[in-house]
């Protein structure tokens, strides 16, 4: 799951650049759709592939990021035995084949899983990639319990090198999502000499970076652009692109500019207004989605003595009366500007088909916007007005903290939306906006080794698993500290969740995560407030080739760790297109002209963020 920009800052950067105006004579063979050869090209020709976005990468650690950024750039650098396609499918990623009971490679019981991996395959630096390092990649997340990987295979106990190109998978029980779970596979000869404890808190991955996928990082510039190139050694199909740059813009606007005037192929995080410019563009085309996400009002239940929220928010009846007094439809009509819908769980609608694993609540438990009905439930649960003040069970006066990332207009007129409600009900709210490094510090917070939350209330945005089950999992108590922000347990959603896990049948699997979301709906911990927008926008008059995922409902690209890429596989200039699929056989001399615009003396606030998306300025 990506979440926020943990550690972000607000960095000054002062940036000086020359007019570059280059243009090169580009040699390239009619033939783009060939497996990589066994050894590296020393064919110089590029073809250069430039996206433009707000977000930064907080880091290149697959143990640590929580940008958005940084996961579309591992899935890029590294593979993981399967993947997912546009349709949001399992594919084969380092694996030759899908394991079945009828070929073998699933054990009646479901618990053995044998694996068996693609011939010859080798990292980008030459070294062969190996049975050795799938098996030291998931034995080393589950001896460490690793944050992010660990709750994606819960049920395995170990893995076994049966020859080099072939695994053995044990489990405990049947494991439902192991097909589904983006597990990348590491290095062995690079990453098993990293101390444990540097990897998963402060190692960067600084680049060159060894992967097997069809791009490998070499450069990145903090604040200004991360720089990759095609592995000589990859796999599967051979990318027409070379070299991919994705560069932070400090100003939405300018990003927007660039992308209309062709400085870059492709834009992510534009702002609504240039957007909307952007519809009506020649040779432009636009996309406004959602891809798993949401954004949400976490409600601080965590029973422990360490924890410094507001006891009130540990009551149900409390958060549920705090649900119906969020007008979730105003939300999306002003804060959002219209770019939202209202949220209900943390499955989103229009993601999944046969089966639908979203559930949506039947009108008669819909949490509708009624203040009267939250005033009286607050009253009924032992909170009266007292003078105009709503007061605890020990007669003293309710103050709850609201917190909102100080680098969203939309989540923190959100929040001050929230506040004003809350405040009519005889709430006392006390309003902070922060950078999101504050924010994380304060969700994550621990004294010594004991998890303090220390919270109230705070809006902030998360994006999901394109497996429904790792997302649910996210919420249950042995995720408290984890990705279960909010500390909340309960003994039935955790029972279902271990049910879940180890249900292969889709539609028995999808019961049970309808009960899992009405049960979270009912109890409240998070109030998913609504499912946001994102836009981006691509030039299809320069290229060919851009593929969107949900069924073409969906982005092009910037899936994060949705694991999508083949945009970026399949992309090629649209002239080299045209003139190949008139002659196969024909060379083309396509001339690539790179303009590098002139910013000079230029000094902006770059914010680091999983997935901003991008407002208009007020």
């Amino acid at each position: 799951m990506t979440h926020h920009g943990d550690g972000a800052s607000r960095t000054l950067r002062l940036t000086a650049v020359l007019v570059v105006l280059g243009i090169a004579g580009l040699l390239m063979s009619g033939e783009t759709a060939s497996a990589a050869s066994s050894a590296p090209s020393q064919n110089t020709n590029k073809v250069v592939l430039k996206i433009g976005t707000t977000d930064d990468p907080d880091t290149l650690s697959p143990y640590t990021a929580l940008d958005t950024l940084s996961w579309e750039i591992f899935c890029l650098n590294y593979d993981g035995l399967f993947g997912v396609g546009s349709d949001m499918q399992t594919t084969l990623g380092l694996a030759s084949e899908f394991p079945t009971q009828q070929n073998g490679g699933i054990s009646a019981d479901g618990k053995i899983w044998t694996i068996h991996l693609k011939p010859n395959l080798k990292w980008s630096d030459g070294q062969p990639l190996t049975a050795a390092d799938v098996a030291w990649n998931f034995n080393y997340n589950i001896e460490k319990r690793t944050k992010f990987y660990y709750g994606t295979m819960s049920h395995v106990k170990r893995v076994e090198v049966v020859n080099p190109t072939t695994v053995r998978i044990i489990c405990a029980e049947p494991e439902a999502d192991l097909e589904t779970a983006y597990i990348p596979i590491l290095p062995k000869h690079i990453w098993s000499k990293i101390p444990t404890q540097e990897i998963v808190s402060t190692y960067r991955n600084s680049p060159p970076i060894v992967g097997s996928g069809p791009f490998q990082v070499v450069q990145w510039k903090k604040s200004d652009y991360v720089h990759l190139v095609r592995n000589p050694y990859y796999w599967g199909k051979k990318p027409s692109v070379t070299d991919i740059y994705f560069e932070t813009y400090q100003n939405a606007n300018t990003l927007a500019s660039d992308l209309r005037a062709g400085t870059i192929a492709a834009a992510e995080n534009i702002p609504s207004a240039e957007f909307s410019q952007l519809t009506s563009t020649p040779g432009i085309d636009t996309v406004a989605y959602n891809l798993l996400s949401w954004d949400y009002l976490s409600l601080n239940c965590y029973m422990g003595k360490s924890s410094t929220g507001n006891p009130v928010l540990r009551d149900p009846r409390f958060r549920q009366a705090l649900n119906y007094a969020t007008d979730h439809q105003a939300l999306c009509n002003l804060a959002y500007g219209s770019r939202a819908t209202p949220g209900t769980t943390i499955l989103p609608p229009n993601t999944w088909t046969n089966p639908d694993y979203h559930w949506q609540p039947p009108a008669s438990q819909m949490y509708t916007f009624d203040l009267a009905k939250a005033s009286q439930l607050l009253t009924a649960a032992g909170y009266p007005l007292k003078d105009g003040v709503r007061v605890n069970k020990q007669g003293k006066p309710i103050t709850l903290r609201l917190a909102a990332p100080s680098d969203s207009a939309q989540e923190e007129s959100a929040a001050k939306m929230i506040a004003g409600w809350f405040e009519k009900l005889g709430l006392k709210i006390t309003l902070t906006m922060m950078d999101e490094g504050a924010l994380s510090s304060h969700v994550y917070n621990y004294n010594g080794n004991t998890y303090a939350p220390d919270f109230d209330m705070y809006v902030w945005f998360w994006g999901g698993f394109s497996d429904p089950g790792q997302t649910m999992e996210c919420m249950t108590t042995a995720q408290i500290g984890e990705a279960n922000e909010p500390g909340w347990s309960d003994p039935a959603y955790d029972k279902l969740s271990a049910e879940q896990s180890v249900t292969l049948d889709p539609q028995k699997r999808a019961q049970l995560l309808w009960q899992m979301q009405q049960i979270m709906y009912e109890q409240t911990p998070w109030i998913v407030l609504v499912y946001p927008q994102a836009l981006q926008a691509y030039n299809t008059s320069k290229w060919t080739g851009w593929t969107r995922v949900l069924n073409g409902s969906g982005p092009a690209f910037y899936t994060g760790n949705q694991g999508q890429i083949d945009s970026y596989l399949d992309l090629r200039p649209a002239a080299y297109a045209a003139t190949t699929s008139s002659s196969s056989n024909t060379t083309l001399i396509l001339v690539v002209v790179v303009v590098v615009v002139i910013v000079a003396g230029s000094v902006a606030f770059v914010v680091v963020r999983r997935r901003r998306r991008v407002e208009d300025e007020a």
